[in-house]
């Protein structure tokens, strides 16, 4: 549904136009985490003892060091609103979250090691209740335009992550994407808000993982056959239920192959072994303006 956001006083005509530009030189060239068709190809490999191997590394990019910089989206995160969780309650869980052991087991692949928040704003222009992940790209993107949001960093290992208001969203919880801006890829993600951090801080970490691992859809990816949906198959796809507590902050856990099972570093928990994820998903094409500050 194109509805454009309702503007607040702090947008100006200068980041419209900047979207609007953006738009209308066909800018934006968005691959969906949800596109038709596993990424995931060809028979299970055999892992150490026989085990047979969920997820192959494709040889695509991954985020070594991932920084997150989180981005409230919507009047509701002014204090004004009273949000529960506030924006600041939020991204002091998510700090808490990446300064612990929670990624370290993903130094198994490629040496992906911990990631860090760097920065937070919150843009007072509101979601229309239905949108696509294509509309979440054209917001980060004329937020970039407005210099609302920094650049990527020299590295290019920024996800721009969107928490959105209380009560928008559709029935799953987040995604994770790319599009290319100026011939640079930006990786964004975005997390539905339910008005319980638990549940925030699972999907950020859930997504954040992924963003690691397979930020374009030829990372670490599962084989067929791992993965039920259709769409990119990844290392928390299969670990939906297995859900700890690391340093006080609620996160799901991901697939270890060195493992074998899901695990959660820095919980305690031990490591399950899941079935197939089960988890809604979409067929996104690129779409046209529909989030905008008209």
């Amino acid at each position: 549904m194109n509805t454009p956001f309702r503007s607040s006083a702090a947008r100006t005509a200068a980041t419209v136009a900047a979207a609007l530009a953006l738009l209308a030189s066909g800018g934006l060239a968005l691959t969906a985490s949800t596109a038709a068709g596993q990424t995931g190809g060809g028979a299970s490999a055999a892992g150490p003892g026989g085990d047979r191997a969920r997820f192959v590394d494709k040889h695509g990019p991954v985020l070594h060091r991932p920084q997150l910089y989180l981005i409230y989206s919507g009047s509701g995160w002014l204090p004004q609103a009273a949000p529960d969780p506030t924006a600041e309650q939020v991204t002091a869980a998510v700090r808490t979250m990446l300064a612990s052991t929670y990624l370290d087991g993903l130094a198994q692949y490629r040496g992906i090691g911990r990631g860090q928040v760097r920065g937070s704003t919150v843009i007072a222009l509101d979601p229309p209740a239905e949108f696509t992940g294509d509309q979440i790209a054209e917001f980060v993107d004329a937020q970039l335009a407005a210099g609302n949001v920094p650049g990527p960093d020299p590295a290019n290992q920024t996800v721009y992550g969107v928490v959105l208001p209380e009560g928008i969203g559709p029935g799953w919880t987040g995604e994770h994407n790319y599009y290319t801006r100026a011939g640079q890829r930006i990786h964004y993600a975005w997390f539905t808000n339910p008005g319980d951090l638990a549940w925030i801080t699972r999907t950020i970490s859930h997504e954040l993982v992924e963003s690691a691992t397979d930020p374009e859809g030829d990372g670490i990816v599962g084989v067929t056959g791992t993965c039920d949906e259709p769409g990119w198959c990844e290392i928390s796809d299969i670990c939906m239920s297995t859900l700890a507590d690391v340093d006080g902050v609620d996160v799901q856990g991901y697939w270890s192959d060195r493992d074998h099972a899901c695990i959660v570093p820095g919980s305690g928990t031990p490591a399950t072994t899941p079935g197939r994820s089960r988890r809604p998903s979409t067929v996104r094409a690129p779409g046209r303006p529909g989030w905008d500050a008209t």
